[in-house]
């Protein structure tokens, strides 16, 4: 009899969850192509609300068409539109159809887009990207692309034999065709600059992300800037809160966590200079053991929030050829990954850079932990 219940119970189950995703689907293709959903319910002009669903839709000023739709789903973005009727611009960010990295009121969508092209640009292979940057009812298109040199497509980075050096006669034409370079096309016209084989990063401030090229030489040349967008609406994201470093007085080390102690890391945890509090939503406050202990972080966390941060320019990195180790060099702190050619992998966070004579690398060496 009870078997007989939970096969019934699970039927009707099955059923329900059916139902719902016909229902849910059909609202999302419609706010996709810029359409009013049909089985959320009218709370206001501007937000309908359906059976674990929210939409958003905002309308251009003084008028009744549509510029925005919006569609969470338990409170997480899975979906959206933005319509500019004057230029005939449809663009839905429905991730199966989107090759499109679109930028609306600072807002980004399919950023990982830009992640692909990073990712590729810097493994030396042909790439393309397309920005579209909507800001009321104008449009800039932004055409980005990185064009291999026959320095990489003759696989001379390993081999020097029967490679054509470079001539101090090349001029600019020279060296991009030899080693490849970034081309820049806003509205149909190529934006004209030197490429002295730059980078693309991101670089954070005041919550907003900026993509640029980056080189050594940056302050020598002017070069344009490629877009920018809101911190929030990125992929970017707090793993653990925030972390507070407050200078002791004395510069000693204290270890906070043995190798594997809290987690499953092959590292340890150290302190240098300091202590540390992580804050959380609520305003909660631990000290890093606390935290640590009571598993609201651990400490692959740090090391992780510190990679993401150095991604979105957050922070800087430093790196040094000792195998491999970084410091993550934050305004009010540091943190140092070791990695070096004799197996220490152990974590330090220690005092900004800027308050030290040395690298903390040096100094946390010197005094031989």
């Amino acid at each position: 009899m009870k078997k007989r219940i939970f096969i019934v119970l699970g039927i009707i189950v099955v059923i329900f969850l059916l139902i719902y995703g016909i229902i849910f689907y059909i609202d999302y293709r419609n706010i996709t192509r810029g359409k009013l959903p049909i089985f959320a319910s009218e709370v206001n002009k501007e937000t309908y609300q359906g059976l674990g669903y929210l939409v958003n839709v905002k309308y251009y000023e003084d008028t009744e068409n549509i510029e925005t739709m919006d569609l969470y789903l338990f409170g997480k973005h899975v979906g959206g539109v933005v319509i500019c009727y004057d230029s005939g611009l449809y663009s839905s960010d429905d991730q199966t159809n989107n090759s499109t990295i679109t930028i609306k009121d600072g807002k980004i969508q399919n950023e990982n887009l830009l992640d692909e092209f990073i990712e590729k640009a810097n493994s030396k292979q042909n790439a393309n990207l397309q920005i579209d940057i909507i800001s009321d009812k104008n449009k800039e298109t932004i055409n980005l692309e990185y064009i291999i040199g026959k320095y990489y497509i003759n696989n001379d980075t390993t081999s020097t034999t029967n490679m054509t050096a470079p001539d101090r006669n090349w001029n600019f034409d020279d060296y991009q065709e030899y080693y490849g370079y970034y081309k820049l096309v806003k509205n149909g016209e190529e934006e004209s600059f030197d490429d002295y084989h730059f980078d693309i990063i991101r670089e954070t401030n005041d919550n907003v992300v900026s993509v640029i090229f980056y080189s050594e030489m940056i302050d020598l040349i002017e070069i344009p800037k490629i877009c920018e967008y809101n911190l929030d609406s990125s992929l970017y994201k707090k793993i653990y809160g925030d972390l507070i470093y407050n200078q002791r007085k004395d510069v000693g080390i204290e270890q906070i966590a043995e190798k594997g102690q809290f987690d499953n890391s092959d590292f340890g945890l150290y302190t240098f200079g300091g202590n540390v509090l992580i804050i959380v939503e609520g305003d909660m406050a631990y000290s890093l053991e606390d935290a640590l202990s009571h598993k609201v972080i651990t400490v692959q966390d740090i090391l992780d929030q510190a990679k993401l941060d150095e991604k979105y320019g957050i922070c800087q990195i430093s790196l040094f050829n000792d195998g491999g180790s970084i410091e993550y060099r934050y305004k009010d702190y540091t943190i140092l990954k070791y990695n070096t050619l004799d197996g220490n992998k152990d974590l330090f966070i220690a005092m900004s850079e800027s308050l030290m004579p040395d690298t903390i690398i040096n100094s946390v060496n010197e005094i031989g932990y």
